[in-house]
């Protein structure tokens, strides 16, 4: 039974970090429909359209770093809950000791799957 625990665990786990992931560094990688020059055609939107571009990609960069911090708090919550669930169901230490260890593996792949995301989401944009 405890051998199924750990295993289910640590399928949940790695399941749910390869499924936060692979979205945000599709997302963070692609390119921005707003990033391009900002077309010229009336002499009345010359002076603000620019600003208003990089409001815009400035506005896009704060809406993927936040989705990034939500899909981490989400990871870190559901780590959370596992390793209260499985430590509720473990009989032994050694049990409880495989559930800290599938905790502690679930937090430390959320910081690296956080941390790969803010790298690819890169610098912000200047203003």
């Amino acid at each position: 039974m405890r051998k199924f625990l750990s295993r289910a665990v640590a399928a949940v786990v790695m399941a749910s970090s390869v499924s936060l992931v692979a979205p945000l560094a599709a997302y963070a990688s692609g390119t921005q429909p707003n990033s391009g020059p900002a077309p010229t055609t009336s002499t009345s939107t010359t002076s603000t359209y620019p600003q208003r571009v990089k409001h815009l990609d400035l506005y896009q960069y704060k809406q993927a770093r936040q989705v990034i911090n939500q899909t981490f708090k989400n990871a870190v919550f559901t780590a959370q809950t596992i390793f209260q669930s499985a430590k509720g169901q473990a009989t032994s230490a050694s049990g409880r000791s495989t559930a800290r260890a599938a905790y502690e593996l679930a937090l430390a792949q959320a910081v690296e799957a956080r941390d790969i995301a803010l790298t690819n989401l890169g610098k912000p944009p200047s203003h």
